[in-house]
């Protein structure tokens, strides 16, 4: 199969992985050693996205006065031991990378790189991705540098690419790179946010994304 788009460029977080329990499990983990209250799963996700600084601020926006850096590193060595607890491919994701593996394919996240690595590698999806750019290596979307940095890593021009995601930052990057744009429903936050981003395309399940991707 032949995609009509080069590069494919994917979010990680919500687009491949489904990592939203074991993130909110390791949020709640730091709250605690913190003396803090755990949160909702629903609402530390409705904080992933824009990069970990960010997420821990608005984690802790309610308890002024406690030192975020010292949080985002504890958070950082709890979910680096156990980011792959409960952390799985979305449905179809692993099909569709491996018909995907004669394509150019990278992946743009906000995640640093580190967990992202350990993530794709972990899940064996690493196999069928030529470049990651994780949101310590360049300006976090939805600033369009890492999408460049990505297609400068996959030796290709970004003109005739697709940007998939799940988050609005994800659609405003793709845009701004000047590629077409996908949004998913079935990410973190099941598709409320996507749906208002004017993304080219909406896919609610893997196979719309195939029929995107190759057409058929």
């Amino acid at each position: 199969m032949k995609s009509r788009f080069t590069p494919i460029l994917f979010d990680l977080d919500g687009t491949l992985a489904d990592s939203g329990k074991d993130i909110a499990l390791a949020t709640n983990r730091t709250l605690v050693r913190l003396g803090l209250e755990p949160l909702p799963e629903k609402k530390i996700i409705s904080f992933v996205g824009d990069g970990i600084r960010r997420f821990m601020t608005q984690t802790l926006s309610a308890h002024a006065g406690l030192d975020i850096d010292a949080a985002v590193e504890d958070f950082r060595a709890d979910y680096r031991e156990n980011c792959l607890v409960h952390t799985v491919p979305f449905p179809g994701i692993m099909d569709l990378l491996r018909d995907l593996k004669n394509h150019p394919v990278g992946v743009v996240t906000n995640k640093p790189a580190r967990f992202s690595k350990i993530i794709l590698d972990g899940l064996g999806m690493s196999a069928y991705v030529d470049a990651m750019v994780g949101g310590d290596e360049a300006e976090l979307k939805p600033n369009p540098n890492p999408l460049f940095l990505a297609c400068e890593r996959l030796g290709v021009e970004p003109g005739f690419g697709l940007m998939v995601g799940d988050f609005e930052n994800d659609i405003q990057a793709g845009r701004a790179a000047g590629v077409k744009t996908c949004g998913v429903l079935w990410g973190l936050d099941r598709g409320e946010g996507i749906r208002k981003t004017g993304a080219d395309f909406l896919c609610a399940t893997v196979s719309d994304l195939r029929e995107v991707i190759f057409g058929t």
